[in-house]
């Protein structure tokens, strides 16, 4: 007995994404039969079918006296397999799926009662009215509070993030922006710096692209000394030529765009504004993209067009407030970087789509690829890279997922994405990416235009994830391999669930960590980066 233990315990440590979590999670609906189905208790309670079949045989045909033998008349291939097995060996009560959990987690069971008492126009309402918002963002603004208890470090960030406003400086022409030059300083009429002001590290300024008060982002500028004006600088090269930079603008690394969940229904740029600092901290600028959420905006086609709206806005106002780092052959480590378009959750659907519809467009004008690292545009303004926390890439994968949970009409998921598979087809990145080839998918693969325009993309996700099950990273990431997308990887944090994925993001953890040296590694500033475990 004690060897066994040992040996169960070496194995657990040799693979430590295989837990009881998530082989469960790896067998959840769509991919077996849903709980409480006939089918379902055929494989995980054998003896409950047998004697469910027997009551029924006694109740139909009182002459006939069934023994053990004559419990299952199916003639389906697990029926007549039964038949077959002694009833001495015992063996009809082992269920026919050892892995296969017999009962729902706890959380399960209270979405599924509540899905199963709540009338649905009641659920609708909550959905289509702006309840489910109301709740969903009222529960974390008032939990917010609590994640600065034993976080007092992140707790100041985050007072010191929220302070609006850029340093008096310039005017920047057509926008109204300051853009931040001195360091950050606060400089007094005669160009002193004023006393008694503590010194920014970071600026915020709140930039809207329409008319909806949920149309905006906030955009995070590091507020260091520029290295590009530095008097030791004799042996850099410019990305772009010297004389394309005015001295008033904040030379950054590149740039993280990053798009918020919520389940397409709630969520607002603040809640997310910590996961800035760890890029701040690298000289990356930092854009976090609101939009407007469902019932606001009624299709996934209009938070699509919102983010792209605030995409190219932010590229606008990068332009007039930020310049790119010089690439130095000192091997200091600081040189540019680029662009990365990141999201979690439905902000990660989102931003994939985004994605593909940008692939859609250069596919359509090659020529113009790249186009706006050229012309009067001085700040590089296309997508390097696609991070996707926790994702879901099929929705029509997620909405069986949400039923087997109980929770598929209250979700705004399958409203937003328009009720039907057709549909749900449509809103699915990848199969909106196939849609592009046509009669010509067999091409794909061996496509070089596809796999010269896609960026690298990394999709992390966390192994015991409940809300959005890691095979939708898995999925996803065989798909677009498929499709012709090689640079594409898969990673997956043991221990850890759907908040934690971008709470690592915020108050630090194995997702930051693998991102960054992802990113870094890949713009070669990082030497021995950590080795990505991209397969399962």
């Amino acid at each position: 007995r004690g060897n066994f233990f040992r040996n169960k315990a070496a194995a657990s440590m040799a693979q430590p994404l295989l837990t009881p979590t998530s082989v469960a999670l790896s067998l959840s609906p769509p991919r077996t039969p849903p709980h409480g189905s006939v089918l379902r208790n055929l494989y995980t309670n054998p003896r409950h079918n047998h004697d469910h079949r027997r009551r029924d045989d006694k109740n139909t045909n009182n002459d006939q006296a069934g023994d053990d033998h004559d419990l299952y008349q199916s003639h389906t291939l697990v029926s007549r397999f039964l038949q077959l097995i002694p009833p001495r060996l015992g063996l009809r009560d082992l269920p026919l799926h050892p892995h296969l959990p017999n009962s729902l987690s706890f959380p399960d069971k209270l979405t599924r009662f509540l899905g199963a008492v709540l009338p649905l126009e009641t659920q609708h309402s909550g959905r289509d009215e702006g309840y489910f918002r109301s709740i969903a963002d009222g529960m974390v603004t008032l939990t917010c509070p609590l994640v600065g208890f034993g976080h007092w470090k992140e707790a100041s960030e985050f007072l010191e993030l929220s302070r609006s406003g850029l340093p008096r400086t310039t005017s920047v022409r057509d926008e109204g922006l300051r853009p931040p030059s001195n360091g950050g300083s606060s400089l007094d009429g005669r160009g002193h710096r004023q006393k008694g002001r503590r010194r920014r590290r970071w600026t915020r300024k709140r930039i809207p692209y329409g008319d909806h008060s949920m149309q905006f982002f906030d955009l995070f500028l590091p507020t260091k000394k520029d290295r590009l004006h530095s008097n030791n600088d004799n042996k850099a090269t410019n990305v772009h030529s010297q004389s394309s930079f005015s001295h008033n603008k904040t030379s950054v690394r590149g740039t993280l765009f990053f798009v918020h969940g919520g389940a397409w229904g709630s969520g607002r740029p603040w809640m997310y504004r910590l996961v800035a600092p760890a890029f701040l901290k690298l000289n990356f600028a930092v854009a976090i993209a609101g939009y407007r959420t469902y019932p606001d905006a009624p299709t996934i086609d209009d938070q699509c067009r919102d983010v792209r709206l605030a995409w190219d806005k932010c590229g606008h106002v990068l332009n007039e407030l930020a310049a790119p780092v010089r690439d130095g052959n000192d091997g200091d480590g600081d040189g540019w970087v680029g662009n990365v378009i990141c999201g979690h959750s439905s902000g990660a659907h989102v931003a994939m789509l985004i994605l593909v519809d940008m692939i859609g467009e250069w596919m359509k004008n090659e020529a113009n690829v790249g186009a706006s690292e050229r012309g009067d545009r001085q700040y590089p303004w296309d997508p390097h890279f696609f991070v996707g926390l926790s994702g879901p890439y099929d929705i029509s994968y997620h909405f069986d997922y949400e039923a087997g949970r109980g929770v598929e009409q209250i979700s705004p998921m399958g409203a937003i994405c328009g009720r039907s598979r057709e549909n749900f087809d449509r809103a699915s990145p990848v199969k909106r990416l196939l849609s592009l080839f046509g009669n010509q998918k067999e091409e794909m693969a061996s496509n070089p235009t596809i796999q010269r325009l896609a960026p690298p993309m990394l999709l992390v996700h966390g192994i015991e994830d409940s809300t959005v099950p890691f095979t939708a990273t898995s999925d996803a990431r065989r798909s677009l391999r498929g499709c012709g997308l090689e640079q594409c990887k898969e990673v997956y944090l043991e221990d850890t669930g759907h908040q934690d994925v971008v709470m690592h993001f915020m108050l630090g953890g194995p997702a930051k960590d693998v991102v960054l040296d992802w990113l870094l590694s890949r713009g070669g500033q990082r030497k021995g980066a950590t080795q990505l475990q991209s397969r399962l």
